[in-house]
């Protein structure tokens, strides 16, 4: 896509110009020198363009990119689509060598049916606005899927509060409270505190003495550690994120897509 607006490319083009400036000509530069180096003229004459060429060729680059700017985000565009297939390769490839931990985890909570067939995994913050959208999204489908199984992974990545969130959110499975507490404090209105951590988990009836107590545990460190590990792993940089199919969907998705996903071989 060529952008057009002009504010927006007095803006970007001296920033991408100087890169370009910088490494573009040294490229074709390289080009010229292997493409006449192969000629049968110059096969033999290994002698370098004197600094007169030199300089001509740079000033020919400055002036073809100065005239056809939009190549420079061409360039940029196909960068960026190499990057993201790669990235979608190495991401499958790590799914497939920590599919135990991914899907099989003894520690980890489920939505929907623990015994079905179909595996859906959601890398979650408490503070992600985009993950409480999700989490509506997700208990939609395990209505309309019985057979749809959701593990839910722990991820704070959003700050203190996220990490306290997620400890006493790992710490109510010991009074059989996780799913509830979990969803209260993904559907809480308003900002995410300390304070308002204890008054969810005082409403859904846990103990906040024993909650306190077992936040503090070494195995809910433990917990949250390897799921960051894994994350990282992963290329998880973001949340929500799901993992669906063997594929990693970054960000929060609609119904239909998540049906015609799940409708796909799990």
């Amino acid at each position: 896509m060529i952008i057009r607006t002009h504010k927006y490319w007095n803006t970007i083009f001296p920033k991408i110009y100087s890169v370009i400036l910088v490494f573009c000509p040294l490229l074709i530069s390289s080009l010229f020198i292997n493409l006449l180096n192969k000629t049968d003229a110059l096969a033999d004459a290994k002698v370098p363009f004197s600094q007169f060429q030199t300089k001509q060729i740079f000033n020919l680059i400055e002036k073809y990119i100065s005239d056809n700017p939009e190549i420079v985000l061409r360039a940029l565009e196909k960068i960026q689509d190499q990057e993201k297939e790669s990235l979608a390769k190495e991401q499958k490839k790590q799914v497939d060598q920590n599919r135990d931990i991914l899907f099989s985890g003894p520690e980890d909570m489920i939505l929907g049916n623990p015994k079905g067939t179909i595996s859906i995994v959601e890398f979650f913050d408490y503070q992600c606005g985009y993950c409480k959208k999700m989490l509506r999204v997700l208990l939609r489908t395990t209505q309309d899927h019985p057979d749809l199984k959701v593990i839910l992974k722990e991820y704070p990545i959003l700050g203190p509060v996220s990490v306290k969130a997620a400890q006493a959110s790992l710490a109510s499975r010991r009074q059989g409270k996780y799913k509830k507490f979990h969803q209260s404090l993904m559907l809480m209105n308003g900002r995410l505190s300390e304070r308002a951590i204890f008054k969810i988990a005082g409403k859904v009836g846990l103990n906040i003495d024993k909650l306190k107590a077992d936040m503090a545990d070494p195995e809910v460190f433990s917990l949250l550690n390897t799921t960051r590990e894994l994350g990282q792993k992963l290329s998880i940089r973001g949340t929500p994120a799901l993992v669906v199919n063997n594929e990693i969907i970054p960000g929060a998705i609609n119904l239909k897509k998540l049906r015609n996903l799940i409708l796909k071989k799990n």
